[in-house]
């Protein structure tokens, strides 16, 4: 059995919704990594930021010690604090990157979805090609064969 010719006209209009659907999601996709990415170095520059300038405070408050519980207690505060704060911070780190990678499974469940949109349109356009191909011709009669 010969598998009759498949019309590209028959999923022309519906290849261009899919293509253009399918095009915007990777550009949202795109567009959610490099925001995501942004603001996690933000936050980790600004934390950078924040912790060079403790780490200075902290050697000029250990420079007007006089005692050495002076300096011990300058430095289990500075060390607490240091603690407490990078885990802050990467909890907050950890916290955008899975933030990012919700959306982005959001957007690749979108992109699924226009894939199986795109299969089922390509079978029904498939399915529209075969039922032209096998309607009967209908000739009309030339006066040559009438009889």
């Amino acid at each position: 059995m010969m598998m009759p010719a498949f019309s590209n006209w028959a999923f022309a209009e519906r290849e261009d919704r899919l293509e253009e659907k399918t095009f915007e999601g990777f550009q949202h996709a795109h567009r959610t990594v490099w925001d995501q990415a942004e603001k996690a170095f933000d936050d980790h520059m600004n934390f950078v930021s924040h912790r060079l300038h403790e780490d200075f405070e902290c050697a000029k408050a250990l420079g007007e010690c006089t005692m050495p519980d002076q300096a011990f207690a300058t430095l289990q505060t500075f060390y607490t604090k240091m603690a407490d704060e990078y885990q802050s911070h990467f909890k907050k780190q950890f916290e955008l990157l899975q933030n990012g990678l919700n959306e982005s499974m959001a957007t690749a469940e979108e992109l699924g979805e226009t894939a199986l949109e795109t299969a089922s349109e390509l079978a029904h356009a498939a399915e529209e090609s075969a039922q032209e191909a096998t309607k009967p011709v209908s000739r009309k009669k030339t006066p040559a064969s009438k009889s």
